[in-house]
């Protein structure tokens, strides 16, 4: 089923395509969601060597990580610049899938096949041949193993941090437990509207693409864009606390300067959670303001909503700590909220 039968597909479950993402009009009060993800894509990167060869790439330390496993990571430039940040799922140490911004793949396929060469690891785009969908809402992880069938030998769920195969029609299948709220399913295209179909409207519900970016606002959880490529450090995406860098994994392309910035503590800005008024859903990397102009003190990392907007955003944290009004360049001001866990705790400590 290529996009167009997807896209097709989805509208005849009541659809509405919205600059390439399928948004439904709200449902009933049900709390768990089934949402399309296709503004999404993925990259495979399969081999004996690859984790030897991740692992000298990326932040994040899949070494110690064990076999069905998903953590957040980053792939840096050698300033220290992300010029990706992604889920990676461990499937075992010979198969990693990376999923990201599907605007992002291109550039950070690129980006890792530089360092490729010289290993024994295949890298693909496979955001044509394997769909995402997620299912989100309270205990999602508990819901996704008794409707999939996901429980392990010893009777438990799929818990925050683990990833689970499982056999849909014949063909392998993924689901990963991005925290309480949120489970990710990895589906072959041509099984993805089966799969749609035996978990839409008992008991999940359809819902936009817009619902899945509140999720991950009101998370905490960076995605960074093609747009915002090459941007950030990862501690200013609070990729340190989130743990998506390890600081004891030993060298990867940036460490250095990922590191030093950690031990000298000389990180000035971070990101925020915010919301602003209702208007035009700010772009990633639209910049930040003091009144009055001036020079940017933050970017926008994302953001999503419609009669209020919620985003992420990377600022000044000086700025932050002296109360300054901050604002876009059309004059909406961030009304700064909390996070769900500690930005200034000390990943070192």
């Amino acid at each position: 089923m290529d996009q167009q039968q997807w896209q097709d597909y989805l509208g005849s479950q009541g659809a509405r395509w919205v600059d390439g993402a399928a948004e439904f009009e709200p449902g009933s009060d049900k709390d768990l969601q089934l949402i399309d993800l296709t503004p999404m894509g993925a990259i495979s990167v399969s081999g004996p060597d690859s984790q030897k060869f991740l692992q000298g790439q990326l932040t994040c330390d899949l070494v110690n990580l064990p076999d069905e496993q998903l953590t957040l990571g980053s792939h840096c430039n050698p300033k220290g610049r992300m010029i990706s940040a992604f889920y990676a799922l461990k499937i075992d140490q010979g198969e990693f899938v990376l999923l990201l911004p599907r605007d992002l793949v291109s550039t950070a396929l690129n980006a890792l096949k530089k360092y490729a060469v010289f290993f024994k690891a295949e890298l693909a785009d496979i955001s044509s041949e394997q769909r995402w969908l997620a299912l989100c809402g309270r205990d999602a992880g508990k819901a996704a193993s008794q409707l999939l069938s996901l429980s392990n030998s010893a009777g438990t769920d799929l818990m925050p941090g683990q990833l689970r195969t499982f056999d849909h029609n014949g063909q392998r299948a993924v689901a990963a437990c991005v925290n309480e709220r949120m489970v990710l399913l990895q589906v072959p295209a041509l099984q993805a509207a089966d799969l749609w179909q035996a978990l839409s409207g008992n008991p999940a519900v359809p819902a936009g693409y817009r619902q899945w970016q509140t999720h991950l606002i009101e998370a905490g959880l960076p995605l960074l864009f093609e747009s915002t490529s090459e941007t950030f450090i990862p501690q200013m995406l609070n990729l340190h606390l989130l743990g998506g860098v390890s600081f004891k994994k030993g060298c990867y392309t940036g460490q250095e300067v990922v590191a030093r910035m950690q031990f000298l503590g000389a990180a000035k800005r971070r990101m925020y959670r915010a919301r602003i008024d209702a208007g035009t859903v700010p772009a990633p990397g639209a910049e930040i303001f003091l009144p009055g102009g001036g020079s940017s003190v933050g970017n926008i990392v994302f953001a999503s909503g419609g009669e209020v907007i919620e985003l992420l955003a990377v600022l000044t944290k000086s700025k932050v700590a002296d109360g300054e009004s901050l604002q876009l360049s059309d004059g909406r001001v961030l009304e700064l909220l909390e996070l769900p866990y500690d930005a200034d705790a000390d990943p070192l400590a």
